[in-house]
């Protein structure tokens, strides 16, 4: 074995390199949402690792009973109980690791084909044997395939033989060893032997070829032999006492020999690598991809739906910006012609017609002048706000749809997820009941703008009350003098009144052309933009992950097809 043991190490480092690159790809693959099992991780670092140390992983599998332990024991050479002791009876249900030297692992697992569970770990999950022994062996350099010989391969082993030798592809490396073969044949009479053996083996040929398929090169190349462990169940002590004639009947060193050969013809360390990787990528393409695949035409379509979505919003956004503009128009014309309208009526007013004037167009406190402008403000704000809470609430309804698609489908969609910062439980909840508050629409309340106070034309209208009350009883106490000082305080009043509603018209003609027109009377838009732009960012990410993923897809493909090219 030495010969095929420097090949074996001269290759270790591009063996490592290449798992190294599929750790890469499977990180990648982590990225777009494809999570790899924890058994799958486990199985590459331990790759890694032996391709690291150099040693060469051999795993046994087979039946509970077919002595696999005892068979690891003859072909390691290590019958003395100090360093393994082996019962003719397996009851072990561990998967155990030895090291042969420097060079070699073995690695014996349980039964594959046992029907009795575990509870694993790793995963918090009962599994049975067999799926244990599954773990294993695509990690294995090479795998000796233990066999009842009075009837090695059964009906029932077909789901697992496809498994093993189509699904991971592991027949080029596997040594199939018939066991315990002094049943069925006089293993110290070598004739017997062979004749035996070369029937066993044209039998496990031919039932392989019936389960799974063989091709002629495969059967040609198929690598089997007997042995017999523990011949005549003369039990370990004895065999100690004679492992020459232990080497002839047990015929261990036919194993030997088939798996110097195996690693001979598998080329390595670099091939049996390579196999390695095919064994991850195999479990990555048939458990994996398949759903991967399928989330990612769903987001796509998704994905294409929320672009619509976008553009049609941004239509919408472009209509609201024309009808903001129209109405910034409006309210402007308004505000001129109205408190023009009322500087002309107050600079012809008298103090016989004041009165009049003062309750029909300012009112106590300014109520009636406040309340027109509010409510005009109102008219003109809230058909545009009423439709702005309409988009927000149907996006609302389209985006939390959305979401929830994705969300569905694991990590893989959440990485598509829209975040929005106008999706609350309040807008939810507008949304289910069809409430919508102006006040909240409209954003807006004159009384805290308008820096107009007519304390001055109130007051007036206080004091003439009461005069012109008094002066209906005795007009004729009036002289000349008073009357004039009162026509003058009069015009001074009004001068003022007519300055204010100068200064109101000025105020509110300059807050309608303000740069935070939009932001002051129509906050909906605002933040319907910012969430636009939000839903812009989220579209070109997603777009660069699908595109991302698609160039991933196509890696795992071209191995795929790559594999299947080399082994057709």
């Amino acid at each position: 074995m030495e010969k095929t043991l420097d090949v074996f190490k001269s290759q270790q480092a591009k063996n490592l390199e290449i798992l190294n690159n599929l750790n890469a790809f499977l990180q990648q693959g982590e990225a777009f949402g494809i999570q790899t099992e924890p058994h799958l991780l486990q199985k590459l670092q331990t790759a890694k690792e032996n391709a690291s140390n150099g040693k060469l992983h051999i795993a046994l599998i087979g039946g509970f009973s077919e002595g696999k332990t005892s068979i690891a024991a003859a072909w390691m050479e290590k019958l003395d109980k100090a360093s393994m002791n082996i019962s003719h009876q397996e009851s072990s249900n561990e998967v155990k690791v030895y090291d042969v030297g420097s060079d070699f692992v073995l690695i014996d697992t349980p039964g594959l084909f046992g029907f009795k569970e575990q509870f694993d770990e790793g995963t918090q999950s009962m599994e049975k044997y067999k799926d244990m022994t599954k773990k294993y062996v695509s990690e294995a350099h090479l795998v000796l395939y233990v066999m009842n010989s009075t009837n090695p391969i059964k009906e029932s082993h077909k789901q697992d033989l496809e498994w093993l030798f189509r699904t991971l592809n592991l027949l080029d490396r596997t040594v199939f060893v018939l066991s315990r073969f002094d049943e069925v044949a006089d293993v110290e009479d070598e004739e017997d032997y062979q004749s035996n053996a070369s029937v066993k083996c044209q039998n496990v040929a031919s039932r392989l070829h019936d389960l799974i398929a063989l091709t002629p090169k495969e059967r040609e190349e198929l690598s089997i032999v007997a042995v017999a462990a523990n011949p005549f169940d003369m039990g370990t002590d004895y065999w100690l006492e004679n492992p020459e004639k232990f080497r002839t009947l047990s015929h261990i060193s036919m194993l030997q020999t088939a798996t110097s050969q195996k690693i001979a013809l598998s080329g390595g360390l670099q091939a049996l690598g390579e196999e390695a990787k095919k064994s991850v990528i195999r479990d990555i393409l048939t458990r994996k991809l398949p759903v991967a695949i399928e989330n990612d035409e769903r987001i796509s379509e998704e994905v294409a739906e929320l672009a619509v979505i976008h553009q049609r919003m941004r239509n919408e956004m472009i209509g609201m910006e024309k009808d903001m503009a129209a109405t910034r128009t409006a309210l402007r014309t308004f505000v001129t012609d109205y408190f023009s309208d009322l500087i002309l009526q107050a600079e012809g007013l008298s103090m016989e017609t004041y009165l009049a004037f003062f309750e029909r167009e300012v009112g106590d406190k300014g109520i009636v002048l406040s309340t027109r402008l509010q409510n005009e403000f109102d008219r003109r704000i809230q058909s545009v706000s009423q439709a702005l809470e309409k988009m927000q609430i149907g996006y609302n309804a389209e985006i939390s749809h959305y979401n929830g698609t994705l969300s569905a489908m694991g990590k893989q969609g959440l990485n598509y997820v829209v975040k929005s910062k106008v999706i609350n439980n309040t807008t939810v909840l507008a949304a289910r009941d069809g409430v919508v508050s102006l006040a909240k629409m409209v954003g807006l309340d004159l009384g805290k703008i308008l820096s107009f106070k007519p304390w001055g034309a109130v007051n007036l209208a206080k004091g003439l009350n009461g005069l012109l009350s008094f002066a209906g009883l005795a007009l004729e106490a009036w002289d000349s003098l008073e009357q004039a000082k009162r026509e003058k305080q009069f015009a001074k009043t009004i001068q003022d009144m007519v300055a204010n509603f100068r200064t109101q018209r000025e105020e509110l003609i300059g807050i309608l052309n303000a740069p935070d027109y939009v932001e002051r009377f129509f906050s909906g838009y605002v933040m319907m933009n910012d969430e636009l732009e939000g839903l812009e960012k989220t579209l070109r990410q997603s777009k660069e992950r699908q595109a991302q993923f698609a160039k991933w897809r196509d890696q795992v493909e071209a191995i795929d097809a790559e594999f299947t090219r080399v082994n057709a």
